[in-house]
């Protein structure tokens, strides 16, 4: 298993009426999450696409536990629970200003060329991840 954790400051246009983050935008911060974890291991997504790799979402899934407020800062916690095969998971879990989880998700994605055809994850990405399974 392999984690990051980043901080996310909840901005004014990410309220709800009722002055909450909407639930919209924690699908945008695990994509932050994921882009910020594949920098660390030294695959920015912007190369990956340049060498033809494409990562699809195939699933997304969030569990909401508490709400979070506008100028609070979160922290989003990023895992790769398993090493990827034909298939690429990552966890998350969001932790507001007091260190209380207060949304948990996950993400199914598939690696693809640039014809929308499936291929195996780069293999240097797997070489890198193999320490930590």
């Amino acid at each position: 298993m392999i984690e990051q954790t980043v901080e996310i400051l909840v901005r004014y246009a990410e309220t709800d009426q009722m002055q909450f983050a909407h639930h919209s935008n924690y699908i945008i911060w695990f994509e932050h999450g994921r882009i910020q974890l594949l920098k660390k291991l030294g695959f920015p997504y912007a190369d990956l696409e340049k060498e033809g790799f494409l990562i699809p979402v195939l699933e997304v899934h969030a569990k909401f536990l508490k709400y979070a407020v506008f100028d609070e800062c979160l922290k989003l916690k990023t895992i790769i629970p398993r090493m990827p095969t034909a298939k690429q998971f990552f966890e998350y879990e969001v932790y507001n200003a007091q260190d209380e989880l207060i949304c948990t998700g996950s993400s199914v994605h598939t690696f693809m060329n640039k014809e929308n055809k499936a291929i195996r994850p780069p293999r240097a990405l797997v070489e890198k991840l193999k320490p930590f399974f």
